[in-house]
């Protein structure tokens, strides 16, 4: 009965070691995601991500093996985080122009705050994460917008004759070139701006006059601040 007491309290324990180590590793990403987003990647030092977090960083060290480390969890927890919020989106909207728009208003909002070196900084400097946002991008989001397109098509609201694959590829490839700090022109206009106007072209060029109609009636569906 002794044995049975203590195997009991070791697993009502370690349950919950679990669940406090999860909570503060959530929290720990969740700081170095709004510093990585307001300052850039390579501005900010592991001392920066201990002080915000008001801990050492002997203790944040027990929870990440270094920046690298810190930066791979953050992309990985941030590209986790936009998968759950899209599918959010397709499971509650079943119109496709609507899907489209609300994932957009939804990146718009999240970008507001995005210092335009930070995708620079995880190109040059943490290349292996680099390379798992490229492949994430390149699939997990691929899908998704091909998905978006098969769907209008079958609502009559996206044209019949659009390859759906080559489609989803410029827009996600237009979109990167928003988020990017490396085309000089670009970069030097609000973030909003420049969104709200390749929504637009994006949009136009997809639609039957059945979806332009929709579209027209719902101006405000594509005005970003």
């Amino acid at each position: 009965m002794e044995t049975l007491d203590i195997f009991f309290v070791s697993m009502v324990f370690l349950i919950y070691f679990a669940a406090t180590f999860t909570s503060m590793r959530q929290k720990i990403l969740a700081k170095a995601e709004e510093l990585f987003m307001q300052y850039g990647i390579k501005s900010i030092t592991m001392d920066d991500v201990a002080k915000a977090l008001g801990m050492s960083k002997k203790t944040l060290y027990q929870y990440v093996d270094d920046k690298n480390d810190l930066v791979k969890q953050t992309i990985t927890h941030h590209l986790t985080e936009m998968d759950a919020l899209c599918e959010q989106v397709f499971t509650s909207e079943n119109n496709a122009i609507l899907q489209m728009l609300k994932i957009a208003k939804m990146m718009n909002d999240m970008h507001q705050e995005v210092n335009p070196g930070a995708l620079f900084d995880l190109k040059k400097y943490h290349t292996e994460t680099y390379q798992f946002f490229t492949y994430h991008k390149e699939n997990a989001i691929q899908n998704q917008v091909v998905k978006n397109l098969n769907l209008g098509i079958q609502q009559g609201l996206y044209r019949q004759n659009i390859n759906v694959e080559i489609t989803a590829g410029f827009y996600i490839a237009l979109v990167m070139e928003c988020v990017s700090s490396e085309h000089q022109l670009l970069s030097k206009m609000p973030f909003a701006s420049k969104y709200a106007e390749l929504v637009r072209y994006n949009m136009h060029s997809l639609c039957t006059p059945k979806g332009l109609e929709f579209i027209n009636a719902h101006p405000d569906l594509i005005q970003f601040s």
